[in-house]
């Protein structure tokens, strides 16, 4: 007897039902990457002096604002000019940037307790236009955390001149500290701006991580979809 062999073909339905439970799987691991974001603090409503200090939440972010140390914005019209100190190069965005203060160690973090990335943004020391001031900074120190570790840490020395972009690429950290100093005053005495803030969003405190056996899991019906495509169910005939 000879039985003569062929090969069908996996049922179109049974394709369907694993696509079908591959979507969510793809939806989950194709769109959890955020874009970054850039805080130019320029839609702040600034009071009649031109300054206002930084709004709770601004942002998504926590910007201290209670005593020393704070932050708060300042526009560009009633600082600029020669004689007056502060934002005399007017704000890369537009009209508004922030300064410390005069604080020396000044933190932020997200206001819903999550990570972020922080890129960079572009900084300058409090300056009428090329002259320096007693408590401008001349040095200002940015760290990044996660919790207590520190992740990484730039400086940048100022000169007067107007903003310059500072790098920083801290990934996954939980705040961010900004130091001012300079050789004349103390280190709370000092003040610089900041504009542009670049950042992108991570995980929040309230996120469940995806666990390593999801990935494992999501592969797995990749790889079994894969294969049974090329698989061909043979029968005697």
């Amino acid at each position: 007897l000879t039985a003569n062999w062929h090969t069908l073909d996996i049922v179109p339905q049974e394709e369907a039902k694993m696509k079908k439970y591959l979507l969510p799987i793809a939806i989950l691991f194709g769109t959890h990457h955020a874009q970054a974001a850039v805080i130019n603090f320029d839609d702040i409503p600034l009071n009649v002096s031109g300054v206002l200090n930084v709004p709770d939440n601004y942002g998504g972010f926590i910007w201290p604002k209670n005593g020393n140390p704070l932050f708060f914005a300042i526009g560009n019209g009633p600082y600029q000019g020669v004689g007056n100190y502060g934002n005399s190069y007017g704000a890369p965005s537009g009209q508004i940037a922030v300064s410390n203060y005069g604080s020396p160690d000044v933190a932020v973090s997200r206001s819903n307790g999550g990570t972020f990335s922080f890129a960079g943004a572009y900084f300058s020391t409090w300056t009428s236009y090329d002259r320096l001031q007693s408590d401008s900074a001349t040095m200002l120190t940015i760290n990044g955390y996660n919790g207590s570790t520190l992740v990484g840490s730039t400086s940048i020395a100022f000169t007067a001149g107007g903003y310059q972009w500072v790098s920083a690429n801290f990934a996954n950290i939980t705040s961010l500290a900004f130091s001012g100093s300079n050789s004349i005053v103390a280190p709370y005495q000092t003040r610089w701006l900041m504009d542009d803030f670049t950042y992108e969003a991570g995980s929040t405190q309230n996120t469940v991580p995806l666990p390593a056996s999801s990935l494992l899991i999501g592969l797995g019906l990749a790889a079994m979809v894969a294969t049974r495509r090329k698989t061909r169910l043979q029968r005697p005939e």
